[in-house]
């Protein structure tokens, strides 16, 4: 009797414990087995060319990602673009192209909210992105859409030649991105027919256009070149008027005083020129460290700014640009005359040597232009123009490599030379000053390794 009690007790705690481990495993599921949505934005991502794109995308019902497989590719190719694995980024296995590009935010991957970050976009890297999710039991994918645009430079309008009784006129704008429109109008905004007409797509993807018009004495001698980009519903434009003088030319019986006014033009500025080298001060120069943008690398002796390939870790002081790569001079002046000096034969395609107002706004970008008390000779796209109240394109013969800025403030005037060829540049002429300081201004973008520096030497 006492072996069978025991054994019916033993039967019956077998029993009890049965029952409690299957009401346990009722009541708590594991995270395989719940099963997910991924949710990417209902719009495309629209981003610049050269600039950063963030491809955002979540899971729901909202769970914990973190020893999830997250993976990213583009649908077009199927080919890998990044890739989170066993709880860290797996880059070995990544296309060639986003090497050193991508990063995966994972600040809400407990929440299963990612991002992926891609630096410098290109024109190739438009197209669909597929977001994957998967879990031990479960996987699940999501469609995002990159749109790339590339709003293009100012266009520049040149005089080529002569060309059947008339004026040949260029026009040059590059850095589009889908393929622009460019048209000729007059003042009217009628359409001009174009001569010629080229667009070429460069190896970075973007689009350089080229269109020319002959302009005659009896044709509209006011007109504008205009590029547009249809995706983004903007453009850009330039204005040219042509003066009588200049249809001299295009008459053979009148090259010779044409010549001749050319000649008397050139020794006037010469002459102006050589009576104010005569009369220059030229100041010893720095650069201002806690304004330089964090793109920007300062020599030791701070004449030299280079652009770099990333951002430097420097404070986020009121004083520092946080969107123009500049940097101020490390003195500004309000009253004299001044002058300084830089080297920009290897600064690239692109560089601005401005002078500015000590209220210069720092953050977020800046509109340049004597409205905001700046005044600037840069380099766009490689091609040189001056921002005055409109953009004056500023037709060289030689590449600039060493540029003299002129303040004065007597005559209400700034001035930019050619100090090589002894030529000037650009004038700014009846300059408001007001009473605040004015600073030299520098910038240096897009090409890492590409600098300006400033040529100092005692005062004369």
């Amino acid at each position: 009797m006492r072996i069978s009690f025991h054994s019916h007790c033993a039967m019956g705690n077998l029993c009890l414990c049965s029952y409690i481990i299957f009401f346990f495993m009722l009541h708590v599921p594991t995270l395989e087995s719940v099963n997910f949505k991924v949710i990417g934005p209902d719009h495309p991502i629209t981003v610049s060319a050269g600039e950063d794109a963030l491809l955002p995308c979540h899971l729901s019902p909202s769970m914990n990602a973190q020893e999830m497989e997250v993976r990213w590719f583009q649908s077009n190719t199927s080919e890998l673009v990044h890739l989170y694995q066993q709880g860290k980024d797996q880059t070995e296995l990544q296309l060639s192209k986003y090497r050193d590009r991508t990063e995966l935010l994972k600040d809400g991957i407990m929440d299963g909210r990612v991002a992926l970050h891609i630096r410098n976009i290109t024109p190739s890297d438009q197209g669909q992105f597929i977001c994957f999710f998967r879990s031990p039991s479960f996987y699940g994918e999501a469609t995002l859409e990159l749109k790339v645009t590339g709003l293009g430079s100012t266009p520049r309008i040149s005089i080529d030649n002569y060309q059947s009784r008339g004026i040949h006129m260029v026009c040059e704008s590059a850095g589009w991105y889908p393929e622009p429109q460019v048209q000729w109008r007059d003042l009217r905004g009628q359409h001009l027919p174009s001569l010629t007409e080229k667009i070429t797509q460069h190896d970075n993807g973007l689009f350089e256009a080229q269109i020319s018009i002959i302009v005659t004495e009896t044709s509209s001698q006011d007109l504008s070149c205009s590029v547009s980009n249809s995706h983004l519903n903007q453009g850009k434009e330039s204005m040219v008027y042509i003066a009588d003088s200049f249809f001299l030319g295009a008459y053979p019986w009148n090259v010779a005083v044409y010549i001749l006014l050319i000649a008397l033009g050139l020794l006037t500025f010469m002459a102006s020129y050589f009576f104010w080298k005569q009369h220059k001060a030229k100041a010893s120069m720095t650069l201002d460290p806690i304004t330089a943008h964090p793109d920007l690398i300062l020599s030791e002796d701070q004449t030299c700014l280079t652009k770099g390939d990333t951002a430097q870790n420097v404070p986020d002081n009121p004083e520092r640009f946080d969107s123009s790569v500049c940097v101020l001079g490390s003195e500004g002046f309000t009253s004299g005359i001044h002058y300084w000096e830089v080297e920009v034969g290897n600064s690239g395609d692109w560089w601005a040597v401005r002078v500015a107002r000590e209220s210069i706004r720092r953050k977020g970008w800046l509109n340049f232009s004597p409205l905001e008390k700046i005044w600037a000779v840069e380099c766009d796209w490689g091609k040189y123009q001056a921002l005055d109240f409109s953009v004056i394109h500023l037709p060289l013969n030689e590449r600039l490599e060493k540029i003299g800025i002129s303040l004065n403030f007597k005559e209400h005037r700034i001035a930019f030379y050619d100090t090589d060829n002894l030529v000037p540049i650009y004038t700014f002429k009846e300059v408001s000053f007001s009473d605040e300081k004015i600073f030299p201004f520098f910038c240096v973008w897009r090409t890492p390794g590409k600098y300006i520096k400033l040529c100092n030497r005692e005062k004369s």
